[in-house]
């Protein structure tokens, strides 16, 4: 598939380089032989790779004042890990050198972005890009081209053979000619990309005008792959949807369906494991707190429309219990006075959500997927947002992709989030949202 900027490839060589380098220098004084300077290096180089990647350094984004801490404290994770993976190498755990490691790797990546943003901003051309289809779907791309100023794009205009389309036009965007036009309109605007989002199928006209007017060098993407390669989410229509139902039913699921499974209950019981003495005080003080029932269990919708009952430390006084409420979908202030004084940490750092490890454990849940919702918002939603049931075809998580990405959206973005994940999940890409998702949890920084 082609790719949107070969900067970030670049960007990440150079990085590749630097913990390269800089670890192999750092640490030859203390290794003696060329192997295991070469495996220090290398390990130091996956772990803070690993780190960055999670942390999206590697993807087209926005980067602020704040991107300086996250740097740092991504390069400061992967250096902890890779250095206590080495200690078995170096025979010791040498805490100046790793300090000194992280710092000199951190200084070179920083210096490396800030050229980067210059080189971005005052010298990287901007790609101009043309949309075929001025109505909604169209429209919509352009909406989300123009909110990204990261993408270095900028729409020129449409190409739309729909009369009525170009009389009814209403957008800062021009219609620059018809399908027929292409050609021309590609030369006078110097077109980088052109961009297909045309609802339904284009007759044989249509398309040969397209191959006509489409020099080589100039990419073509369809809207929905185009949309979920810059957004993240599975942009839900109709032929999206078809194509991610037969990517679904593919064979190779079967075997990842078992090994998912066999990994969620290892992960499960891990979890309970090491979360034990956390859970039984936050038992014990939320008994103390009201003398009320320890769990707070309410039905939800699982795989298939299957319901089941989530369970979960309750964290709300007894009487202020509501059946109808649902934490993931409604946004509650840490002070909001139906919390109980000792459960606001327990609800900062997702305590509470540690006994749906139980139904992970019964089948029900699963570590990674869609969350779970109550059965009448399912039913609310599956009668008014077209596919919502289609997020229901794997099991719910205990967390997901829509939580590490923006965990506050409205039902039709979730939707695309959900789909998103659907389509493309992996064992490998779910264990990076665990690993963020974690890292938000015990960080405070996840809603």
């Amino acid at each position: 598939m082609a790719v949107l900027s070969r900067s970030i490839y670049v960007l990440a060589v150079i990085d590749a380089l630097i913990i390269a380098v800089t670890s192999f220098c750092t640490f030859c004084y203390v290794v003696h032989t060329w192997s295991q300077l070469f495996g220090i290096s290398a390990i130091f180089l996956f772990s803070i790779m690993l780190i960055l990647g999670m942390k999206g350094f590697y993807q087209l984004r926005k980067y602020g004042a704040k991107d300086i801490y996250l740097l740092f404290e991504g390069i400061f994770v992967g250096a902890f890990i890779a250095g206590i993976l080495s200690a078995p190498i170096i025979k010791v755990l040498v805490l100046d050198l790793i300090i000194l490691d992280l710092f000199l790797i951190f200084i070179g990546i920083l210096f490396t972005r800030l050229i980067y943003l210059i080189y971005k901003t005052f010298l990287k051309p901007v790609k101009n890009i043309l949309i075929v289809g001025a109505g909604q779907d169209g429209k919509l791309i352009a909406e989300e081209i123009q909110s990204r100023p990261e993408l270095g794009m900028r729409v020129v205009g449409f190409l739309d053979d729909n009369m009525n389309t170009i009389e009814e036009e209403d957008s800062t965007i021009p219609i620059l000619g018809l399908t027929y036009d292409s050609e021309a309109v590609i030369k006078d605007n110097n077109v980088d990309m052109v961009i297909i989002a045309v609802k339904s199928r284009m007759d044989s006209n249509i398309l040969t005008d397209l191959a006509k007017g489409i020099p080589l060098g100039v990419k073509v993407w369809r809207m929905p792959t185009f949309y979920a390669h810059i957004t993240r989410k599975l942009f839900t229509n109709k032929m999206a949807v078809n194509w991610l139902f037969y990517d679904y039913v593919r064979p190779k699921h079967i075997l990842y369906s078992y090994i998912k499974k066999v990994l969620d209950i290892i992960a499960a019981i891990t979890i309970l494991v090491i979360t034990l003495p956390v859970t039984i005080i936050t038992a014990i003080g939320i008994k103390l707190s009201d003398f009320g029932p320890i769990f707070f269990m309410q039905t939800r919708i699982g795989k298939f429309g299957k319901p089941f009952k989530m369970i979960k430390f309750r964290t709300m006084y007894q009487d202020k219990v509501d059946e109808s409420f649902d934490d993931d979908l409604e946004d509650v202030e840490n002070n909001d006075k139906r919390i109980m004084p000792f459960c606001r940490l327990i609800r900062k750092f997702h305590i509470d959500d540690i006994p749906q490890m139980l139904n992970i454990l019964k089948g029900e849940m699963s570590i990674i997927g869609p969350r779970p919702v109550r059965e009448e918002v399912y039913e609310e939603n599956k009668e008014n947002i077209p596919f919502w049931e289609c997020r229901n075809w794997v099991r719910p998580g205990w967390t997901g992709w829509q939580q590490v990405n923006e965990p506050e959206c409205i039902p039709e973005e979730r939707l695309g989030y959900d789909l998103y994940y659907v389509k493309h999940r992996t064992l490998f890409w779910e264990a990076t949202i665990f690993i963020q998702y974690v890292a938000k949890v015990l960080t405070g920084r996840c809603k």
